[in-house]
């Protein structure tokens, strides 16, 4: 009896050590590229239970993103990153700051003038949530030895574009990397090509919703994507994607999935290998009989709009949500919040302050100088301690390091 209780023993043990436990199988990074419409929203889940937000889409977005976090169950947002202040792309994250805690706020730092971005940066410093501003190639997660990691690979707060002040992400879970590129636009994508030995990920996030500003054939031969995601709202006004940008992909090899027709993508991976839960999308050139050429999609008979309404609540009785810019009935006198969207539904109410138009200032005009050559920023700062701008008598290109358009500030 007792041999027999030793042999069971012994293949008990046997098996608990070449099993392997449940918590070490199952360890993966999730990424979920959010339909938000016309717009960019991706949260990311660590194989350690970290919860990172990357941009929240438009405001009309914000409470169907609310609610997608809260389904997954989530309680707490470890990051959120808003790679720059575009409507598009922070709108929603007003819902988000007023729904669900938040440890840390990653910012672009990008200067802007309106409502949403300043209501944003008011209820981060009133929440007392950490604030970074990332440097270039500052790993915010992680370091060069963990199995995940999150890098900043650009940031530029003085940008002259919003577009170019984009927070680039480089996000990486053992041997597996994903390129999140915001909006930047080529003259950024060749930025970034010549600054590092190498781009290459196997998923890359398009910039600027499919745009032909972006995803240059420089930049593609660089990443050299095996899945491309481009994340926008069918049927828009910008007639994001652009098609040089898929014959572009198209020719990179690279398979394309779009939030327009798949809603929201899910990509799961080991560190190894990984999945798409999508539909690849139809590239120029190949076959789909349940699409339309593009010639018809083109001359495709539209609603045509009313152009003009007296207020908001005429507006919107026939587009309930709002219009964006681009839209025939959008008009500025109605975007009185200045985010690029007219007559919006106004979330959280409770908390929203009073759109005040800024305070616009007329500047003291400047004596034209008798003196416009200088040798160095010391001998410039004795006349003109604030510096001169580019249109300045006194502007040298070479007191401008930053190339922001003001010397010696």
């Amino acid at each position: 009896m007792k041999k027999i209780l030793i042999l069971l023993f012994s293949i008990v043990l046997i098996v608990s050590i070449t099993m392997p436990t449940a918590s070490a199988s199952t360890k993966q990074l999730e990424v979920h590229f959010i339909d938000v419409g016309q717009g960019d929203s991706i949260l990311i889940q660590t194989p350690k239970g970290e919860n990172i937000l990357v941009d929240g889409g438009p405001r009309k977005a914000g409470k169907g993103l609310v609610d997608y976090l809260k389904k997954l169950g989530i309680k707490k947002l470890d990051y959120v990153v808003a790679t720059h202040p575009d409507a598009d792309h922070i709108g929603g994250l007003v819902s988000v700051l007023n729904s669900i805690s938040v440890k840390n706020f990653v910012n672009s730092g990008k200067a802007h003038t309106t409502d949403t971005y300043s209501q944003i940066l008011s209820l981060v410093k009133n929440k007392k949530i950490k604030y970074i501003e990332p440097e270039i190639e500052q790993i915010i997660i992680g370091n060069w030895t963990s199995d995940f990691y999150m890098q900043a690979l650009f940031a530029d707060p003085l940008a002259k574009d919003t577009n170019d002040a984009s927070i680039v992400l480089k996000v990486g879970y053992k041997d597996v990397e994903f390129l999140l590129m915001a909006d930047a636009s080529e003259d950024l994508e060749e930025l970034l090509v010549d600054s590092y030995d190498s781009l290459k990920v196997q998923i890359l996030k398009a910039g600027h919703h499919g745009s032909n500003t972006s995803s240059s054939k420089y930049f593609l031969d660089a990443v050299q994507p095996e899945v491309t995601i481009l994340s926008y709202g069918k049927n828009n006004s910008y007639k994001h994607p652009h098609s040089g940008v898929l014959e572009r992909l198209k020719t990179a090899g690279s398979k394309v999935y779009s939030t327009a027709e798949n809603g929201t993508i899910i990509i799961k991976t080991d560190g190894k290998s990984y999945k798409v839960s999508a539909k690849e999308m139809t590239l120029p050139g190949k076959t789909d009989t349940k699409q339309p050429p593009q010639s018809k999609l083109e001359t495709k008979p539209v609603e045509t709009p009313k152009s003009l309404y007296k207020n908001c609540t005429e507006l919107n009785a026939v587009y309930p949500n709002g219009v964006e810019v681009g839209h025939k009935a959008y008009e500025l006198k109605h975007d009185a919040d200045n985010d690029g969207w007219a007559c919006e539904p106004v979330e959280d109410s409770s908390v929203s302050q009073p759109y005040v138009p800024p305070v616009v200032t007329t500047p003291t005009p400047t004596p034209t100088p008798t003196q416009t050559s200088f040798s160095n920023c010391t001998e410039l700062k004795k006349v003109y301690p604030n510096g001169v701008s580019s249109s300045h008598p006194a502007y040298q290109k070479k007191f401008d390091r930053d190339g922001d358009g003001h010397a010696c500030e």
